[in-house]
C-alpha cells in the first residue's frame, strides 16, 4: 500500500471506522490515535471560533483568532498523519509477505519489517509532538476561551492526553520489535518528555474543571 491507495483526509469517518473495523491488520490503533488527536484539535479550534465570536471575550480574541488558525493547521496535519501511519503498518504486513528460502532474502525480509517498524516509530514520535501542541492549545482555551465551552476544551485535552499515551506504547513496542537499534534511547526520551507534557497539561484541565464544575 502507498499513500494513493490508503485513506486519507478525503474520507468520511464511516469510511475510517469500517476501515479500522475491517478484520485487517491496517489501519489500526497507531492511526486511529492521529485520528483521536485531529478531533482534539478539531474542538480546540470550535472552541477559539466560540470565544472570538463573544464580545465578551474581547480581550483574549486575538489569542483565540491565533488558536484556532494554529488548531486548524494541526488538524489537517494529523489527518494527514493517520495516512502515514496506515502506510507504515501495510509496509510491515508486505515485509512479512517477502520470500525467505535464501539468507539473502531472509536478509531483506527482515531489513523491510525494521525499517518499516522504524518508520512507524516516528510517525507515532511527531504524533506526540503535535499531541504536546493541541494539548496546551486545550489547556489555554479551558482557562480563557469560552467558559460554557469548557468541558469540549477538556475533552480536547483528555483525547489528546488517550492518544498521546498510545501512541508512546506504540513506539516502545515498535523499538523493541526491531532489537532496540541505536537510536531508540533518543526516541523514547523524546516520547517520554512529550507525554510528560500532555499528561501535565491533562492534569491542570482536570483541576480546572474540578474547581470550576465540583
Amino acid at each position: 500500500m502507498d499513500e494513493e491507495d490508503a485513506l486519507n483526509s478525503n474520507n468520511s469517518v464511516q469510511e475510517w471506522s469500517d476501515a479500522v473495523a475491517a478484520a485487517t491488520a491496517t489501519p489500526s490503533g497507531g492511526a486511529v490515535a492521529a485520528l483521536a488527536t485531529a478531533l482534539s484539535a478539531s474542538l480546540v479550534a470550535m472552541v477559539a471560533g466560540l470565544t472570538t465570536r463573544r464580545e465578551k471575550y474581547a480581550a483574549v480574541h486575538d489569542h483565540a483568532r491565533a488558536t484556532l488558525e494554529r488548531a486548524e493547521f494541526l488538524r489537517a496535519d494529523l489527518l494527514d498523519m493517520a495516512t502515514l501511519d496506515a502506510v507504515a503498518v501495510a509496509e510491515y504486513m508486505d515485509a512479512l509477505t517477502l520470500p525467505q528460502s535464501t539468507e539473502f532474502e531472509r536478509t531483506a525480509r527482515e531489513a523491510a519489517k525494521r525499517a518499516a517498524l522504524i518508520e512507524a516509530a516516528r510517525v507515532q514520535l511527531e504524533l506526540l509532538h503535535q499531541a504536546a501542541e493541541v494539548s496546551e492549545l486545550a489547556e489555554a482555551m479551558a482557562g480563557s476561551g469560552l467558559a460554557t465551552a469548557i468541558g469540549d476544551a477538556a475533552a480536547a485535552s483528555f483525547l489528546a492526553a488517550a492518544a498521546s499515551r498510545s501512541a508512546y506504547w506504540s513506539i516502545r513496542s515498535n523499538l523493541k520489535a526491531v532489537g532496540w537499534p541505536d537510536e531508540a534511547r533518543v526516541l523514547i526520551d523524546t516520547a517520554w518528555t512529550m507525554l510528560e507534557l500532555v499528561e501535565s497539561a491533562e492534569m491542570r484541565v482536570q483541576q480546572l474543571l474540578e474547581d470550576r464544575v465540583g
